[in-house]
């Protein structure tokens, strides 16, 4: 019999505390509500919506950032 390797499939809050921890949740929940290149979902548990990790890891590591100086009112 073959094993399978389970693979993780966390909800946003999840993935924020346990595998992108330098990115806010309300920077993901606002991502995946705007931004095209966010990943699809690949499943769902109740209400909430899963991911895999490697796609929101691949999402943030290519993420546009603000550069030095964006949020300046001068």
């Amino acid at each position: 019999m073959e094993r399978r390797r389970v693979v993780p499939r966390p909800g946003l809050r999840e993935a924020h505390e346990h595998h992108l921890t330098g990115v806010t949740l309300a920077a993901l929940r606002y991502a995946r509500a705007n931004d095209p290149a966010f990943p699809g979902s690949v499943d769902k548990h109740g209400a909430e919506l899963l991911y895999r990790v490697g796609d929101l890891k691949r999402w943030a590591r290519n993420r546009p950032r603000a550069g030095s100086g964006a949020t300046d009112l001068d």
